[in-house]
């Protein structure tokens, strides 16, 4: 993992072992992609200071500060947390925090660059979000683990993205669609068709260059394009205003979860050169998850990252 800082006493520091614990905000960079996890647990650094996300279509590690998904107009990556007990609870990688950071943790060796930051909104739970992709990946694979502190019911989830892959040229819109029906008929049933409640991108008008997120989870879960709002429910049932300066997301509905007890969500953010690109990764078998050598949910979801590198790395080779 090259782990990159701005606070000058972390370049002191050696790293022992991949438990260490470092200041935010932290840079990942793989061949790829380029992020940092901010003090509040976002994508980003930290509102317009680069990187927010950075995409090198090349693969050689060529990152332009300039070209970034995320830090132009008014910066938008937020993860919240809504509960009938807790209210909704909000970190935004724009500075608004409302969930209370813990740690923040290098957790790399089966990922190339990963991180796990940890935060509590106190008396109500605890959330870890884990953040992890290998050099040769085009997504950045993600987990929110949920533990309740108290009984909680009307529990959600919601992660949101504003994307301004082509804001360096001067154009903040983008054409977003929720699923992607292959042979347009409507049914999201056959090959190379993904479902509305499973993906949701965003394409550059100018450029083409395609973000979006997705997730397979058997969790109900549903995707949303919206006027920046951070309602759960707008994005829990499908609300889509199209085209324009909007914000994509992905909720979770996950219930009632009882002091103690935790849930763990698993999704990712996909990003392609252009939509076919992206979505060669979002239409990738899932992996075989009886051949992973570790219980943990976010080692299950990594193992396929790994093999959809390599097939990222296979078809270049074709081209």
């Amino acid at each position: 993992m090259k782990i990159i800082s701005l606070q000058a006493s972390i370049l002191s520091l050696t790293v022992i072992a991949s438990s260490s614990v470092f200041a935010t905000p932290i840079i990942m960079e793989g061949d790829y992609v380029k992020t940092a996890v901010s003090d509040n647990g976002t994508l980003g650094y930290g509102s317009n200071t680069p990187p927010g996300i950075l995409h090198d279509i090349s693969g050689t590690g060529t990152f332009d500060p300039a070209k970034d998904y995320l830090t132009y107009g008014t910066p938008r990556e937020i993860f919240s947390v809504s509960s009938d007990q807790s209210g909704k609870k909000t970190n935004d990688n724009s500075g608004g925090t409302s969930i209370t950071k813990t740690s923040l943790i290098d957790t790399s060796g089966i990922f190339d660059n990963a991180l796990s930051w940890s935060g509590v909104s106190s008396g109500f739970f605890d959330i870890t979000n884990d953040y992890f992709y290998n050099d040769g990946d085009e997504r950045i694979g993600m987990t929110s683990t949920i533990t309740a502190l108290t009984d909680l019911t009307g529990l959600s989830f919601l992660r949101e993205l504003d994307p301004d892959q082509d804001g360096y040229s001067g154009d903040t819109s983008t054409n977003n669609t929720r699923g992607h029906d292959a042979n347009n008929d409507g049914d999201y049933l056959d090959a190379g068709d993904i479902a509305p409640e499973n993906f949701v991108h965003s394409l550059g008008p100018i450029t083409g260059l395609t973000i979006g997120l997705f997730s397979d989870s058997n969790i109900t879960h549903n995707t949303g394009v919206t006027y920046w709002t951070t309602s759960h429910s707008d994005y829990l049932s499908g609300t889509d205003v199209g085209n324009g300066d909007n914000t994509i997301g992905l909720a979770f509905d996950i219930g009632s979860l009882l002091m103690g007890n935790s849930v763990t969500l698993e999704y990712s953010y996909i990003m392609g050169e252009n939509l076919e690109d992206a979505l060669v990764i979002a239409t990738a078998p899932a992996p075989a998850t009886g051949a992973v050598p570790e219980p943990s949910s976010y080692a299950l979801f990594g193992l396929g990252l790994v093999g959809l590198g390599f097939m990222r790395k296979r078809k270049q080779v074709k081209v």
